[in-house]
């Protein structure tokens, strides 16, 4: 067996190790015990002649995903989330402001709490709502008062976890708010989300709403401001991904700033583009999604540095072990994370199989590849957005076709409109007028797919069980043989 199956198979079995402690939390234990059936029964197919060892290394590397999940649980007992009820508490914001309409909402790192009439240290971070005025910036120190709770699951919704992923484990609403001092912090970070707010703020100057909100949606990921029935009609027709800063934006910066600087060495191009992709990947917040696919991109830099050939399938694993290993609730608590991967690796997989039935298709405008790539990515990703929306788009795969060639379009005269108004406002308006009617072609398509009566269908009932059969298919119709060939 090549080193690459070996890699491939420790990295699976370890992610896997991370799911069965996700499990074992919640007392799963049939869960675990249909993972282990299909798994084995997986290494048995694939590896027939040299089951016995694969199947001692396979199990050491799913105990060690487990202990790695396992001990990324806070236990301190000086952590913030042990206490609960009224108190006063001091500490620093350690992430980017989230500024909303009409609140914000701080990640605080805890230093003391006032606690039997004396401060006490603490640690551990809690995020603070409080009221939208006055806004203070990242590496301010702050004192409030308020309620600390414990985050909670509500709507089916399971907040706790959500927040988890962030190391937060504990909140505090309506929060009585005072600055302690200012200037703390990570220098690049700070000048990171100063220029990304001045960024917006120039962009909402030049695009009205909801097109602004929308245009910092496709270059910046941010959701904040756009209208809850644009996000719906996104939903609706499975669009929702174009406003999720992922590997398609990532390729885009590789590709524009490659043209660019295309002067120079193929070595001093690829340290620019990883430059440029790391700062991209700071200036929007540094997302699961966005993370995984900077990483992505830059491996595939560095095999073309090298002149080695890029496994794809190695880069997309090496990215989920690198990105568990530092933070493994990603995997079981991100729906973002799990939708990214599975869509980039449904296309690494399916995209060339389902060439050769999509001829009959237009290949202008990128009709065909568009299609492809839905349909290859929607293969693998399909049980999860079922699980946790309760919705299958229909119409996703012709929605596709004509909104996906005018995204590039839309972010590269929203994105040069932007710079050029720090130069003249004129000219920032004149490109961005063209930026403005791109958007307007892309909202006119999702509302008229998002009409149809036939757009979406709710399924209120998705068993986990056929998750775990659906993909056990999978792998045994196509992964499997393609592994075999390698």
């Amino acid at each position: 067996m090549t080193r690459s199956k070996w890699f491939l198979l420790f990295v699976v079995s370890f992610l896997l190790g991370i799911i069965a402690g996700e499990f074992l939390l919640n007392d799963d234990f049939l869960k675990i015990a249909f993972l282990i059936f299909f798994w084995i029964l997986g290494l048995g197919i694939l590896f027939c002649n040299e089951k016995y060892f694969v199947y001692l290394f396979s199990l050491i590397a799913v105990f060690i995903g487990l202990m790695r999940f396992f001990i990324s649980f806070e236990n301190n007992l000086d952590h913030i989330k042990n206490y609960e009820g009224y108190f006063k508490i001091e500490g620093c914001i350690v992430d980017e402001v989230d500024v909303r309409r009409d609140k914000v909402k701080y990640t605080l790192d805890t230093e003391r709490i006032f606690s039997d009439e004396k401060w006490k240290n603490v640690e551990g971070r809690i995020l603070i709502n409080t009221e939208r005025y006055p806004v203070y910036e990242y590496g301010d120190c702050l004192n409030v008062f308020g309620k600390i709770q414990i985050p909670e699951s509500f709507d089916s919704f399971a907040y706790d976890k959500y927040l988890s992923r962030y190391s937060i484990y504990a909140v505090m609403y309506n929060a009585d708010v005072r600055k302690l001092s200012s200037g703390g912090g990570n220098c690049f970070y700070k000048y990171i989300y100063r220029f990304k707010e001045v960024f917006e703020d120039r962009m909402s100057k030049i695009f009205s709403e909801p097109h602004g909100s929308f245009m910092s949606g496709l270059i910046l990921g941010s959701r904040r401001g756009i209208p809850e029935h644009l996000m719906d009609n996104f939903n609706i027709t499975g669009l929702t991904h174009i406003i999720a800063i992922s590997g398609y934006n990532i390729t885009l910066v590789i590709v524009v700033i490659g043209g660019i600087f295309s002067f120079l060495s193929r070595k001093f191009k690829v340290i620019v583009c990883i430059f440029f992709i790391i700062v991209f990947t700071l200036l929007v917040g540094a997302s699961a999604a966005v993370t995984r696919a900077a990483i992505m991109g830059i491996i595939s830099l560095i095999a073309l540095w090298y002149g080695r050939p890029y496994l794809v399938i190695l880069s997309l694993f090496s990215a989920a072990f690198v990105m568990n290993l530092w933070n493994p609730k990603i995997l079981v608590y991100d729906v973002g994370f799990q939708l990214s991967f599975l869509a980039t690796f449904g296309i690494i997989v399916v995209s060339t199989m389902m060439d050769k039935y999509f001829k009959w298709l237009p290949d202008f405008f990128g009709i065909r590849e568009a299609v492809i790539m839905t349909l290859s990515a929607q293969i693998f990703a399909l049980p999860v957005i079922i699980l946790n929306f309760g919705r299958l788009s229909i119409i996703s795969p012709v929605a596709n076709v004509f909104v996906l060639p005018l995204i590039p379009l839309s972010m590269v005269f929203g994105f040069f409109a932007v710079l050029t108004s720090f130069i003249w406002d004129f000219i920032g308006n004149f490109i961005g007028f063209f930026g403005f009617l791109f958007l307007e072609l892309i909202i006119f398509f999702v509302k008229v797919f998002a009409s149809f009566s036939f757009s979406s269908v709710q399924i209120k009932l998705f068993p986990w069980w056929i998750l775990f059969l659906y993909y056990w298919l999978l792998f045994r119709k196509l992964i499997i043989p393609m592994l075999s060939h390698k």
